[in-house]
Formats: C-alpha cells, sequence, structure tokens
C-alpha cells in the first residue's frame, strides 16, 4: 500500500510561506497609496492660458491646465510630477474649475484625495474637510 501524502508543512516551509505572504500583503498596500491634500488657494497662473494653481500643504505644486481638447491635473512633490490625471472627457476640466472656484468663492473646504499610482491614479474631490484627515 502506498504511503499517504502529508499535509504538514515543514518548518522552512511554513517560514516560506508566510514570508510569501507578507510580501504580498505589502505589495497590495503600496498599490492603494492614499494621499490626501486640502486646497489653501486656487489662482490663475498668469503667463498661461487657462490653467490654474492649486496650493496645498502636502505637494509643491499642483496646475490645473485645461488649455486643450481635455485637461490635465499635475500634482508635483519635491520637483518632480508625483501624478498626472488626465481629464479625458470634454468638459471634465472646465467643471474641476467651476467646482473649485465656486468653492472658493463660498469660502467651502475642497479636499483633494488621489488613490493608486502612476497611470492607474484616480483622483477624488470633495467639498467635506473631514475628507482630508
Amino acid at each position: 500500500m502506498p504511503d499517504k501524502p502529508s499535509n504538514k508543512f515543514s518548518g522552512d516551509s511554513m517560514k516560506k510561506a508566510i514570508v510569501l505572504l507578507g510580501i504580498c500583503f505589502a505589495v497590495s498596500l503600496q498599490a492603494q497609496i492614499v494621499e490626501k491634500a486640502l486646497v489653501e488657494d486656487y489662482i490663475p497662473i498668469t503667463n498661461k492660458e487657462s490653467a490654474f494653481e492649486i496650493k496645498t500643504k502636502i505637494f509643491d505644486q499642483v496646475v490645473l491646465d485645461c488649455g486643450g481638447y481635455a485637461g490635465w491635473m499635475t500634482f508635483y512633490k519635491k520637483g518632480k510630477v508625483a501624478y498626472n490625471i488626465y481629464l479625458d472627457t470634454y468638459g471634465d476640466c472646465p467643471n474641476m474649475n467651476d467646482y473649485l472656484s465656486k468653492s472658493k468663492e463660498n469660502k467651502l473646504p475642497v479636499c483633494l484625495q488621489l488613490e493608486g499610482k502612476g497611470d492607474k491614479s484616480k483622483l477624488t474631490v470633495s467639498n467635506e474637510e473631514a475628507d482630508c484627515l
């Protein structure tokens, strides 16, 4: 009669499995990076038509550029592009401009939340200051 296969892990196999699970967990957390920034000010960029600077404490600079068919929101940290959000539908950029302008006019807080990394980044904008805590 053949021997039954063992269902037990050896000590080394168990350690390797735990390390592998830890690495997978760390990688999944890295992919879900969330950065939150409360808008401090929103001003036109004088030398660039249809472009605006969004002032925050965590980014060196945030630029909303509505100069083309669609638009971009570019977030800079330490002098480098941290996020580049493409506003791909016609009207997205003017709508974002209206939202930010009216929020400033009405003295409402604006929270920018960025989730993901690189081209997979997602931007959420709200008037809830609590979203930025």
